[in-house]
């Protein structure tokens, strides 16, 4: 040509996706619509998980290739492949990508340009050396194979004996995961070719530069974000101080949509693993109102489980925080306390509109029955852009420190103040993709940590209970994002998968067909959202933020007295020792069995199995005398 520049390359692109949600993600979406502009022929590989590709796509000019395996592998590259021979001679190169990012970054020009120009064999986008990082399949977090970032095979090396004999051989190539940066030493080695990169390894202090200093690869024109950050083990993060959230700061100052690309792991990560990588704990001013979009439009309800009257009262002085002109809908156990609720609410001038009090018939379930089933019209109806779910009962089983707290902890992270309450309705207003938010699990006076499911039958009831609702967002191996208080804000649409399958007051009581009913749709709050396509979001007032930190800071500085290096080596090995089942001597005499001599734990795991059992029943005859001694309460009047 006479201006010197060379003709752009005939391109076909193979994208392929994970298939790690059977929805397609909007992320991918626009990421092929990006493609296809740089693209002569675009195929869309397809495991069969996903389900609605072809109608996500039916209005870009791609080939949907379904392929054979449940999710990806390498050897989707290979089917691909064999579709393109038929085109091989209107064919110069065929890049190798796929859902494995987020992007394009600014944009692909420039970096497609640049490397036009350079005379190889193929291209990568950037150079990864060393070995893989760790796995830690014990903790749900093995190192899977993903779709490849970028990697170009120009028409010498599509011609070449090495480049057909690596996919000849792939299937049987060990450890997939690492297929993407062996492949060029591969061709180097067994056919002499020359393999550039767009970012050589060499200009970045770490061996894997996408996911240890993304922002310096981002900085320079790297226009992908690894969305593999965020689904990696948080601790190993931890060891290696990478930052998902001043990551995404790059990212989103970039083009990154932050909130779309929230939306889109959620769906793949279990949520306390995105809260913690992602860094989704906002800790809001409570005297000072946040520049932000208007929330002046939301439409907000408080729906109010009001058990205990005085406790109701002193809920009220928060519940006066939510904008002028809210919807007060409360559910209580009977109509005296319906009276007095409503002569106490008309009284107080709480600057609410609707009220709407509820007398509902369930002795179980508790806040959760009188949400899901007694107010399930306010989920399905949609009336609302924000529901705001609080409650007041009484607690017989904590001591007065630990309900005061409770109290605290739970009604001020989500009613501080008026200041507060405009802070938080605004992250609603501003990320469209953000469907519950709840204070972090409470840690003082309780202990939750580490035990979160609640023991093995709620989480297996709460594992049949997601598939009957066709929630495939993964559960955490320890304990799950879940806003154990009872209390959050949501959109309604983002519980629409608990809110729709229509529970009854019965599905609570003993006889119900899924046990601890009330504990597992808790526990599924952000599994059910992400599912939807929300993720959810944690919040704290600086002055809890403060006492949480400072507490958590010396509890875990003492829990880790006893071990040596970075957490990501000590937890593996402390939980290789399997759970303690029980206090003192007994307890971790069967964690040392298990770890060092696992055949005799196996001998004696009945005797130790009658021996928890007989301290459970000793717990639970316990907790049915305390029951017992509240209904009398109740039953005299006290409330």
């Amino acid at each position: 040509m006479s201006n010197g520049v060379l003709p752009a390359p005939r391109r076909a692109i193979v994208y392929a996706l994970t298939g790690d949600s059977p929805v397609l993600q909007d992320t991918a979406v626009s990421a092929v619509e990006a493609l296809v502009e740089h693209a002569t022929a675009t195929i869309v590989t397809v495991p069969t998980v996903v389900g609605d590709a072809h109608a996500r796509l039916a209005h870009l000019d791609v080939r949907v290739l379904p392929v054979a395996t449940d999710r990806f592998d390498p050897i989707n590259y290979r089917d691909a492949l064999r579709e393109l021979e038929s085109h091989a001679e209107q064919i110069d190169e065929i890049v190798l990508t796929g859902d494995g990012w987020f992007g394009p970054l600014d944009s692909f020009a420039a970096m497609l340009v640049r490397m036009d120009a350079v005379s190889a064999d193929g291209w990568q986008a950037a150079e990864i050396t060393g070995a893989l990082d760790d796995s830690f399949p014990d903790q749900s977090h093995e190192l899977r194979a993903t779709p490849w970032a970028w990697f170009v095979a120009r028409r010498s090396l599509l011609e070449s004996p090495a480049w057909t004999e690596f996919w000849q051989k792939q299937p049987s190539l060990p450890r997939p995961a690492e297929h993407e940066r062996t492949i060029a030493s591969y061709l180097a080695a067994n056919g002499g070719q020359r393999i550039e990169y767009a970012f050589p390894a060499s200009e970045y202090p770490m061996r894997n530069a996408p996911a240890h200093v993304p922002d310096l690869l981002i900085e320079d024109g790297y226009p992908f974000l690894d969305r593999g950050i965020f689904t990696w083990y948080p601790t190993y993060l931890d060891r290696h101080a990478i930052i998902g959230a001043e990551i995404l700061d790059v990212a989103t100052a970039h083009g990154l949509d932050r909130d779309r690309a929230m939306a889109a792991l959620a769906r793949s990560t279990p949520p306390r693993t995105l809260n913690a990588n992602a860094g989704l704990l906002e800790i809001l001013p409570s005297r000072s109102v946040t520049p932000g979009p208007d929330t002046s439009s939301l439409r907000v309800a408080a729906v109010v489980y009001a058990r205990d009257l005085p406790a109701f009262e002193q809920l009220c002085e928060r519940l006066s925080h939510l904008p002028e002109g809210f919807d007060l809908i409360i559910t209580t156990t009977d109509g005296r306390k319906a009276a007095r609720i409503e002569r106490y609410v008309e009284s107080c001038q709480l600057g609410n509109g609707r009220l709407d009090v509820r007398v509902t018939p369930s002795k179980k379930g508790r806040d959760m029955a009188d949400f899901f089933v007694g107010c399930h019209d306010l989920l399905l109806a949609r009336n609302y852009d924000v529901l705001v779910k609080v409650h007041a009962r009484n607690h017989t089983k904590k001591t007065l420190n630990a309900v005061r707290y409770f109290t605290r902890y739970q009604t001020e992270n989500l009613l501080a103040s008026r200041e507060y309450v405009q802070n938080l309705l605004g992250q609603f207003a501003s990320k469209p993709q953000l469907g519950v938010v709840f204070p972090p699990t409470m840690h003082i006076g309780f202990s939750i940590l580490g035990s979160g499911w609640g023991g093995t039958r709620v989480k297996a009831s709460a594992e049949r209970y997601a598939r009957r609702l066709g929630i495939h967002v993964p559960f955490e191996a320890v304990s799950p994002l879940a806003p154990y208080g009872g209390m959050w804000m949501c959109r309604p649409e983002a519980l629409r998968l608990l809110s729709e399958a229509r529970p009854g007051y019965a599905d609570y009581s003993s006889k119900g067909r899924i046990k601890s009913f009330a504990r597992v749709q808790e526990r599924l709050v952000a599994h059910a959202a992400a599912e939807a396509g929300y993720y959810t979001q944690t919040v704290l007032t600086p002055e809890h933020a403060a006492i949480s930190h400072t507490a958590i800071d010396y509890k875990v500085d003492q829990l880790f007295s006893t071990t040596r290096g970075y957490p990501v080596d000590a937890i593996p090995l402390i939980q290789s020792a399997g759970r303690m089942s029980g206090r003192g001597a007994f307890g971790l005499s069967r964690m040392y069995l298990t770890r060092n001599h696992p055949m005799l734990a196996a001998v004696a795991a009945p005797a130790y199995r009658a021996v928890h059992m007989a301290m459970h029943v000793k717990k639970l005859a316990r907790r049915a005398l305390e029951g017992a001694q509240e209904r009398v309460r109740d039953y005299r009047g006290g409330y």
